[in-house]
């Protein structure tokens, strides 16, 4: 995503300014905090204590990495936690070593979990990212991916399927053959195998359009699944299963749409 960027730390004053700006037009409850990874800013505490005496939002959310957050001590993580900053994002995009090296996520299972349970431990509200359908080794993917939620315990697991953008890597490697994303109905499946072996709780959210499944030159029948675990999972697996059924049929006959396949023909851009 950031491959054409030249990495920078932006220089506080501007960010004050912005804030302020913000302060005067915004009523907004909550403020977001940008970019990918706001926890290497020298000055995040400086910046989050002045958004909170501007805005008095009530709450401050970030992206974050976390490879960053297990490379700091918990006593730096717990002052950030303290000046007002609540929630981190985070991408773990899967809790199975081969997938993240296949992805070139730079970070291990191990430290993954390491950070995400030790920004858990600083106080911070945690929303974890997983990939799906991204590899077709997708029953080890949603299996260890389970794993590492549970170790974690967060507080939102967000659901974000494959769409292949592009000129990207990956876009590339499916145009020689090398690469395909799973098969929609598989990646229904996998979802299916993930939520039934995560083993804490937590809330799940399918909050995009990439999780969306078409009838062909039809409104999309499936839209994801969310809901309390363990309470919904239940109701969840339900869902999925009529997902699969359905998906199953359209596939067969030929009219099984998803968001890659839209992004091919050119219909949808993310």
């Amino acid at each position: 995503m950031y491959k054409t960027e030249k990495f920078s730390i932006r220089d506080t004053g501007e960010i004050k300014k912005d804030i302020s700006v913000a302060s005067e037009f915004s009523k907004s409850r909550t403020v977001f905090f940008g970019d990918s990874d706001n926890l290497v800013h020298p000055d995040l505490i400086e910046i989050t204590k002045f958004a909170v005496e501007k805005l008095n939002p009530e709450r401050i959310t970030s992206y974050a990495r976390l490879k960053t957050a297990s490379s700091m001590s918990l006593k730096g993580l717990k002052e950030i936690r303290e000046s007002g900053l609540t929630r981190l994002h985070f991408g773990l995009e899967s809790g199975d070593d081969e997938t993240l090296e296949m992805i070139k996520k730079g970070i291990s299972s191990k430290e993954a979990i390491e950070g995400g349970k030790k920004a858990k431990k600083a106080g911070f509200e945690v929303s974890l990212y997983i990939l799906s359908g991204i590899t077709e080794k997708w029953e080890q993917h949603a299996l260890n991916s389970a794993k590492a939620i549970s170790k974690i315990e967060p507080d939102f697991v967000r659901l974000r399927s494959i769409t292949v953008i592009p000129n990207t890597i990956l876009w590339n490697r499916m145009k020689k053959g090398i690469y395909k994303p799973l098969d929609p109905v598989l990646r229904l499946k996998e979802v299916k195998l993930l939520v039934e072996n995560v083993e804490c709780e937590t809330m799940l959210f399918s909050d995009h359009v990439s999780n969306y499944l078409w009838s062909e030159n039809g409104p999309p029948f499936y839209t994801g699944v969310s809901g309390r675990l363990p309470e919904d999972r239940e109701r969840i697996l339900e869902v999925l299963e009529r997902a699969i059924k359905t998906a199953e049929a359209l596939k067969n006959s030929g009219k099984l749409v998803d968001s890659n396949m839209l992004a091919s023909a050119g219909k949808i851009v993310l």
